[in-house]
């Protein structure tokens, strides 16, 4: 039984290490200077507004919708150290 521990406490470890290793390299070449969808997940920050075209700098931009107009959303995150995104962005 006490093999069988061991294994599994060697595989969480490891499991663990590799999930920190991915989040390490999270995509960090554009991030808003605003954001007012955002989600903050495991010390990674990820703004989910939809813009008209796709940000210059941006390396990772997806579709949201095709009809009436396409708008799209920028997938590149950023590390946080407190869990939070910024603030929103101010409408004028």
């Amino acid at each position: 039984m006490k093999n069988t521990s061991t294994k599994l406490v060697a595989i969480l470890v490891l499991q663990a290490v590799l999930v920190m290793g991915i989040l390490s390299h999270v995509n960090a070449d554009y991030f808003p200077t605003c954001c007012d969808n955002c989600r903050s997940f495991s010390g990674v920050d990820v703004c989910d507004d939809a813009h008209p075209t796709c940000p210059t700098g941006c390396s990772a931009c997806r579709v949201v919708q095709t009809t009436p107009t396409q708008t799209f959303r920028c997938a590149d995150m950023k590390n946080t150290v407190d869990g939070t995104c910024g603030g929103p962005c101010t409408k004028y």
